[in-house]
């Protein structure tokens, strides 16, 4: 094994330094998570040592988690604290000359690590941040994790979501271990599944965020500071924790991020090739290198962590859900809304329903940017199904979610400046916040079916529509060179190619630029298609004349 290893780093260009980092870090972390992992120690520098951090067998299911975490968080300190020093278990001639050239570019890999550094909100509070389906069940998986987590008839713990539009369609998630992708049985899972929560999703939807400024974020990688994180996420104002625990949870969280896998079955409208085939084989959403800094104590660990680095690398999922280059070539999907940085700082604990309302309309601000929604829909997503249930037979449960629900709507205006309209018919004055006087009987299930649109702030939802007009006038470029004679549309096609692509008639609409309401006329067949609106709907939808 330590002949193999010193092979594979003696045998790098190491003046090509992107390949030097993206191969000799999970090398040296591979080559010491193995000697964890055989009781071995591993002395590669003065006062360094790894300590054995096996587990009992009756111990081994409940500490999984800090096990696999501890085995990763460690082996990475012999990169972190590589010094010019030789190890005996060094001592073949080859192992001295890989281990020099480490030390001969540390420069480099520190001014290569500091180039690769990457933060959000520099020029605006708001960035783009990809609403694919992989990254809504993502979410979805972490912040409802009790309801989307099961084992399967194999004891293996999974996520399955299916598109309602299109059950072929579905997003599979797993859980694996670091530097595998064995899929972990439930109990195992368990201990990770845990560690999600709305702290997860916000890192989640910060590396989507990162990974949208790649140009092909499968092949790149960015580095994140753990003292950047705890800002962006309001951890800095917490007076509860020190740093040094702030940042270990960041590790801890990233460590749960990275063994997290997708699996996706997913093709998208059709056309001559049968659409867009976005499927994607078993993978990482994330491939993390966590890298601690501090002062070792004498056993060899940073207990007390100045800082925590998180290399960051993309998953494949990328390569289907996220490529400009092979959406224009409709090979792949690029779709994108806008991630607010207020919303990172919303309090789980005392604004949950907010954060979780505030999450949902990220990601569907693409499909449904002018949808109305109902209250009852809304809940639904944000919250389990029997607190809706109960609230519905209990009037005291049922005036104190109208309550949760009506502080979430004055967050989302007051701090995230979103836009809500409400209904007049379906809505009236008397159910909306602020409302002080007692309401009649029966006013719970006429709220659940009160209608609202939740717009973004002015600025994303001009960025929004500027995308769409952009959209069209693409189209309308295209479609000088189709002969408009002819062509011969019914609203039956328009329905049957809409649903197939598994849009809704919102999203329809807002590609073309009209209302929601003529596309429901067309479909009924009540409005007459123009020829020009007929070539944009041939090439929207994939419709074959």
């Amino acid at each position: 094994m330590n002949e193999d290893i010193a092979k594979i780093i003696a045998s790098i260009d190491y003046d090509d330094t992107e390949k030097f980092i993206n191969y000799i870090l999970p090398v040296l972390g591979k080559a010491a998570q193995y000697f964890l992992e055989n009781n071995e120690s591993i002395d590669l520098t003065e006062g360094l040592v790894f300590p054995n951090t096996s587990l009992s067998t009756e111990n081994y299911i409940q500490g999984f988690f800090e096990n696999e975490f501890n085995k990763v968080f460690y082996s990475m300190l012999a990169i972190a604290s590589i010094k010019d020093k030789k190890s005996e278990q060094f001592s073949l001639q080859e192992k001295q000359q890989a281990l020099d050239k480490i030390i001969n570019n540390s420069k480099t890999i520190k001014a290569y690590l500091e180039k690769r550094q990457s933060q959000l909100f520099k020029s605006q509070v708001f960035e783009p941040v990809p609403t694919v389906p992989a990254m809504l069940y993502s979410v979805q998986c972490q912040i409802k994790k009790e309801e989307t987590w099961q084992p399967n008839e194999d004891g293996i713990a999974v996520s399955k979501h299916s598109d309602k539009r299109n059950p072929k369609n579905y997003i599979e998630h797993y859980i694996t271990t670091s530097g595998d992708i064995t899929l972990l049985p439930w109990n195992e899972a368990q201990q990770i599944i845990d560690k999600f929560g709305f702290t997860s999703a916000k890192l989640h939807l910060i590396f989507a965020a990162c990974a949208m400024k790649q140009e092909r974020p499968w092949e790149s990688m960015f580095i994140i500071d753990g003292s950047y994180l705890i800002k962006e996420i309001g951890w800095d104002k917490r007076t509860d924790l020190p740093k040094h625990q702030k940042l270990l949870e960041i590790a801890k969280t990233a460590f749960a991020l990275d063994c997290l896998l997708v699996k996706a079955v997913w093709v998208e409208g059709r056309n001559k090739k049968g659409g867009i085939n976005a499927s994607t084989p078993v993978g990482r959403m994330w491939n993390i290198t966590i890298v601690p800094y501090g002062q070792m104590s004498s056993s060899g660990k940073i207990e007390e962590p100045d800082e925590v680095k998180l290399i960051i690398q993309p998953g494949t999922w990328t390569r289907y859900f996220l490529n400009r280059a092979g959406a224009e070539s409709r090979e792949a999907l690029y779709q994108f809304g806008y991630l607010a940085q207020q919303l990172l700082t919303i309090d789980p604990y005392h604004e949950e329903l907010a954060l979780r309302l505030a999450i949902y309309a990220t990601l569907e601000s693409r499909d449904r940017l002018d949808r109305a929604y109902k209250v009852e829909e809304l809940l639904e997503i944000a919250l389990p199904k029997k607190a809706i249930l109960e609230a519905q037979n209990n009037r005291n449960k049922a005036f104190k979610l109208k309550e949760r629900w009506d502080t979430a709507l004055k967050i989302l205006v007051e701090k995230l400046k979103l836009q809500i309209d409400y209904d007049p018919e379906t809505y009236p004055e008397w159910l909306r916040p602020g409302w002080e006087e007692e309401k009649p009987r029966g006013y719970f299930n006429k709220f659940l079916n009160a209608e609202l649109t939740i717009k973004p702030p002015y600025p994303i939802f001009d960025l929004v529509a500027s995308e769409t007009e952009s959209k069209v006038k693409r189209l309308q470029f295209k479609t000088k060179e189709i002969s408009l004679q002819n062509i011969s549309l019914t609203g039956n096609q328009v329905r049957e190619a809409r649903t197939a692509k598994g849009w809704s008639q919102a999203k329809l609409a807002g590609s073309l630029g009209v209302s929601q309401k003529l596309v429901s006329l067309i479909e009924l067949g009540k409005r007459t298609i123009t020829p020009q609106l007929a070539a944009h709907l041939l090439e929207l939808l994939d419709i074959e004349v």
